[in-house]
């Protein structure tokens, strides 16, 4: 930190008056002042609002996952179905349980036509 009547007398050759001195911390309060101010506006405007969400453009648009077509199990098991060929039998050909071919039926509401 400068003193200002050290620099004062140094730059004058005198001691300063009391109105100088006032004047002279009036400006170096203006001065600080003007700092504090620039660095509120730095900081302010270094602040980014956050994005806000997209809204959804279709009522059911994230109703409906990945993959939008059957995997080839449950196109085997429509095929099937189609041609009349039992639950039992159909899980002994793919070699899965009756369980999972019972999961592939509800999940696609099988048999469908093509």
């Amino acid at each position: 930190m400068v003193n200002m009547t050290e620099s004062f007398t140094k730059l004058y050759g005198r001691p300063p008056t009391e109105t100088e001195i006032a004047t002279m911390w009036k400006m170096k309060r203006e001065q600080e002042g003007y700092r504090k101010e620039v660095l509120k506006e730095k900081t302010k405007a270094s602040k980014i609002k956050p994005r806000e969400p997209k809204a959804p453009t279709k009522i059911n648009d994230y109703n409906y996952k990945w993959p939008k077509r059957a995997s080839q199990l449950a196109q085997r098991v429509n095929r099937m179905l189609c041609i009349q060929v039992m639950i039992k039998d159909i899980a002994y050909i793919e070699g899965v349980s009756e369980n999972v071919v019972m999961a592939q039926i509800e999940k696609w509401k099988l048999p469908r036509e093509k």
